[in-house]
């Protein structure tokens, strides 16, 4: 995913926009559309609509993390299945009772766990097949779901065998646009929080304000998408049900 190219003008374009409101100054043009982009991508994801969160996405950045996710799902599909035969071609003194036992002990150990990765980095998409047949917006779309908190929540939930009658409905955090930096005249950085936990603890230093890219490209304002978009990385969520269901 995409980083800011310059720390050094990141920090100086949000200083300067910090300084600008302290002293009452009015936002120029630019900071107001930039802004006014945010807000607009923030309350499409508070209303869970995706397509259109998406669209609002510069899939120039997008692409290359999808041709790599692509790439590597293709490579991790074996080229020929596993057969008692070859087992027993590599083997000579391999009984075949024997050589059939392993082949389905290797096919109850692969079965759902090779590709699950998938469906945590793409809502929905659980198959290479079905990672292959989207296009680049639609991954864009079920990518931005699955950084969504309330998804993976519902995701936790079903994982854990909770009982889905009994899902909560869990609510969206409210995100707020503190400050905006103009870089120049084709990229701004929107400071953003957000209520997920209220006030960020001191003592951990994942939570507070993040950082937001947004490139003009062709005349509108496009969010770059990163790891840490929708909220901090390496976060997760889990659940711990009385009545989850046991193996």
């Amino acid at each position: 995913m995409s980083r800011p190219s310059s720390v050094g003008g990141l920090l100086g374009a949000i200083c300067l926009s910090l300084t600008l409101a302290t002293r009452g100054q009015p936002q120029t043009a630019t900071e107001r559309s930039a802004r006014a982009a945010a807000d607009t991508f923030f309350a499409l994801v508070t209303r869970e609509k995706w397509d259109s969160a998406s669209a609002m996405l510069d899939l120039a950045g997008f692409e290359p993390y999808l041709k790599g996710v692509v790439r590597n799902a293709r490579s991790a599909i074996p080229q020929r299945p596993m057969t008692a035969e070859y087992l027993m071609s590599i083997d000579s003194t391999m009984p075949r009772a024997v050589a059939e036992w392993q082949i389905q002990r290797m096919k109850r150990s692969d079965a759902g766990d090779q590709f699950s990765f998938l469906s945590t980095q793409f809502a929905g998409v659980t198959s290479p097949s079905d990672l292959f047949a989207l296009s680049a917006p639609a991954a864009a779309a079920r990518w931005l779901e699955a950084q969504d908190e309330r998804f993976q929540m519902r995701e936790a939930w079903r994982r854990q065998g909770c009982p889905m009658s009994e899902l909560p409905s869990f609510p969206a955090v409210k995100r707020v646009v503190r400050a905006v930096g103009i870089a120049n005249d084709s990229t701004a950085y929107v400071v953003q929080t957000d209520d997920r936990f209220g006030e960020s603890p001191p003592d951990n230093l994942s939570f507070g304000e993040r950082v937001m890219e947004v490139r003009r490209v062709g005349g509108r304002w496009l969010i770059v998408p990163r790891a840490d978009l929708l909220q901090p990385r390496n976060f997760g969520y889990g659940f711990d049900c009385a009545r989850a269901k046991r193996p």
